[in-house]
């Protein structure tokens, strides 16, 4: 009897519930309520159905206004040729041709409220693979290269006044791109799915606080008692929820002419072992930020910047979020500091010089893990444009001229040495993963030089044309690794860039 009477009660709560539920849609209600009306009919997508789905043609919105509507776009070709990848006697060789294409649209249904609309194409001349970069079916294939790279929409003044929210794809970019950039040397770029806002504060100080998913864990399809995620199959008791995640808390502020920006950040990896990018299995929190001061000395322009940030948290071996227990302390951190003295002279020469250094792991049985994690940057620019250094487990020594030789031309050199500064971690490139392996011998990389000069052919700079190259010289390491036979290493480029 008490099984029938437990029976009843639901059944009745369930009929009660789904008779409340269903009222709204079959009343004779508007949009919106008014006074005398507080529901809000039920519509398919939960929100009021101003532009309802089409059951044959393709739905016609009285809400369109050609003028609030505007289109921009990028096309880059790139033809880049890199010789002797190894440092060795075997000269291995490469030399392509990237491209990508952007369109982007940007509509703005009210002062208050946009959306934006970003696809890429983006591929190597020769392959269709779904990256744009790698390998693959040859150019008449049926791979995807068409992915969206932006995606989100942005509302000012959300709920209270100076608040903005952007939610969806999207890029993030902060000051000097050593922790998050658009990476756009790279034939794809960096984006992020999340929720990113900005408080104004008051005209000098903004409150900057977002969270990206960087990875989603969840399972694909079960096989055999797996949770198949990615083709790779986890442990779905775990790998199931793992999700990857970043959270980050900025204060962007102006004080005494000077650009100030705390920072602070926490993230748990992403899908590599320890001496991938970002690596899984980890939580890890970062303190820091950035300081930039601007001023003029006798008619010269000068410039400084200062960047710095700890880390610490826990990680554990595994290439998965749940790859093992989280046994290892991390203790790491990373430090910038450059300047730059432009001449009140013809063509303007910029003298400057920058010093980076960031930790590695000293040793890999003392219960701490000590190489840094530097995200989502845009090292391209930062550590030589051949790419051989990121911002770990490094020393980084730099010398610089940059000037205009004329109004529509930019010519740069730069001098690089590089150094690695544990002996027992490995020397990572740009894309931060582990290139050249560690040993307990010398910590000299080696030095690199580079001149690039780019000419503008319309006076906004829509359309520009850059040619470079550089010179790795090896280092004692590097010719040791290589039996005291190391050869230098060559790179060039030349791209055409236009956009509007």
């Amino acid at each position: 009897m008490k099984r029938l009477n437990n029976g009843i009660k639901w059944t009745m709560a369930a009929v009660l519930l789904a008779g409340i539920t269903a009222v709204p849609a079959f009343a004779e209600k508007t949009t919106p309520a008014t006074g005398k009306n507080s529901a809000v009919p039920a519509v398919p997508r939960a929100i009021p159905d101003l532009l309802p789905y089409h059951k044959f043609d393709p739905p016609k919105s009285k809400m369109f206004d050609i003028s609030k509507l505007t289109i921009s776009g990028d096309l880059r070709v790139r033809p880049e040729f890199r010789n002797n990848l190894t440092f060795g006697a075997a000269k291995n060789n490469t030399f392509i041709v990237q491209q990508w294409a952007r369109l982007g649209f940007n509509y703005s249904i009210s002062p208050d409220v946009t959306f934006f609309l970003q696809g890429q194409h983006s591929k190597n001349w020769g392959v269709n693979s779904p990256d744009g970069v790698g390998g693959g079916p040859d150019a008449n294939g049926t791979s995807g290269t068409i992915f969206a790279r932006q995606a989100f929409m942005l509302v000012r003044n959300f709920l209270v006044p100076n608040l903005t929210i952007k939610a969806g794809r999207q890029l993030v970019v902060w000051g000097n791109h050593r922790m998050f950039g658009h990476f756009d040397w790279n034939n794809v770029g960096w984006s992020h799915d999340g929720l990113t806002t900005n408080y104004k504060l008051n005209k000098s100080t903004n409150l900057q606080v977002g969270w990206l998913r960087t990875a989603e864990r969840n399972c694909r399809s079960v096989t055999g008692g797996n949770c198949i995620v990615n083709s790779t199959a986890r442990n779905p008791a775990t790998d199931a929820t793992d999700d990857g995640n970043v959270v980050f808390v900025r204060a962007p502020m102006k004080v005494a002419g000077m650009v100030l920006e705390p920072t602070y950040i926490w993230h748990d990896g992403g899908t590599g072992g320890m001496n991938a990018p970002r690596p899984a299995n980890q939580s890890r929190h970062t303190l820091g930020g950035r300081a930039v001061k601007k001023f003029n000395a006798g008619g010269a322009r000068v410039d400084a910047t200062i960047e710095g940030y700890y880390q610490f948290g826990e990680i554990g071996p595994g290439a998965t979020a749940s790859g093992g227990d989280k046994n290892l302390d991390i203790e790491a951190f990373a430090f910038h500091i450059d300047g730059g003295v432009t001449l009140p002279v013809p063509m303007q020469p910029r003298l400057s010089a920058e010093f980076n250094t960031a930790s590695g792991d000293k040793d890999p049985n003392d219960g701490k893990f000590q190489s840094f994690d530097q995200l989502y940057p845009t090292n391209h620019i930062h550590f030589g444009y051949m790419d051989r250094m990121s911002w770990k487990n490094m020393n980084h020594l730099a010398f610089g001229l940059q000037m205009r030789p004329n109004a529509d031309s930019h010519f740069e050199v730069t001098g690089h040495l590089f150094s690695r500064q544990e002996a027992t971690d490995g020397v990572y490139h740009a894309g931060q993963a582990q290139f050249l392996a560690p040993n307990n011998d010398s910590t000299e990389v080696g030095e690199e030089v580079d001149v690039v000069y780019t000419h503008f052919f319309t006076p906004d700079n829509h359309v520009a044309w850059q040619v470079g190259g550089g010179v790795f010289l090896p280092g004692e390491f590097i010719d040791n690794m290589r039996g005291g036979n190391a050869s230098e290493q060559t790179w060039g480029y030349t791209q055409l860039w236009v956009n509007f």
